[in-house]
């Protein structure tokens, strides 16, 4: 019996829906006994530890599907597909986010992406930091409701955006950051370790901002300005003190 003449167009259309769809199904099925290897904490990077062992196995079914770009720009495209991979591979959160091919995450399981938050591409989501040491440092990010998270910037782990918030392009930031929700930083900003930001502070462009310091709420600091570490900014007066042109004009 001869098929009709638009059966092999449609299965040709077809063909790699339902590859990838297996593909992704496969990777992420593959990858369920290992999601108890993907917690909070610092472990050696050796596959005789029982933690480390889960998360290479994990981590080989994730990259899998994460370098196949073809396959895996399908699965952030369609909306239905997207969902499957992302549960399969253990994430527990809502689904209205974006993130590209190029933007880097794993560890699914301890990311929290809130509605509307936006993952510009080739950033990077660092739920896991290998240590020179020989250790892995694995920690949780969390991006609050419509937050952006700009082009090129780098996230250590335990960080977490409040809602509303902005990472300027290029931005770096180190462990255990807090964020506040409405917050602006500036593009090629440097943000340590330890540090909280209150809510609706505005962070101006190239900005350092030392270990373990606080900005207080609703607070401005000039661009280029360089935070020492464990500073404690409560009033304009305070963070006016970093800013390297008010100094240049005052001949200090």
């Amino acid at each position: 019996m001869i098929s009709p003449v638009w059966v092999k167009p449609i299965l040709a259309l077809l063909a790699p829906l339902v590859y990838s769809l297996l593909f992704c199904a496969s990777a992420g099925l593959l990858s369920t006994p290992h999601r108890k290897g993907i917690i909070s904490g610092k472990f050696p990077r050796d596959v005789r530890h029982p933690v480390y062992f889960h998360r290479r196995l994990y981590g080989l079914c994730w990259t899998s599907l994460y370098y196949f770009k073809p396959v895996y720009y399908l699965a952030l495209t369609i909306p239905s597909l997207k969902t499957l991979t992302f549960r399969l591979f253990g994430y527990r959160g809502q689904m209205e986010f974006t993130v590209y091919p190029d933007t880097w995450i794993r560890d699914l399981p301890l990311l929290t992406l809130g509605k509307g938050a936006y993952i510009a591409n080739r950033s990077t989501l660092g739920t896991n930091l290998a240590l020179r040491d020989g250790q892995i440092q694995v920690g949780a990010i969390e991006i609050g409701a419509g937050s952006v998270i700009g082009h090129l910037c780098a996230l250590a782990p335990d960080c977490s955006f409040g809602e509303g918030s902005e990472l300027g392009a290029t931005t770096r930031m180190g462990f255990k950051n807090k964020i506040g929700s409405g917050v602006s930083i500036g593009p090629g900003s440097a943000i340590e370790h330890g540090v909280q930001i209150g809510d609706n502070a505005s962070i101006g462009a190239s900005t350092y901002i030392g270990s373990a310091s606080r900005v207080a709420p609703g607070l401005s600091i000039l661009p280029g300005s360089v935070i020492p570490p464990r500073s404690r900014l409560t009033s304009e007066e305070d963070s006016g003190k970093y800013a390297p042109y008010l100094h240049a004009k005052s001949g200090k």
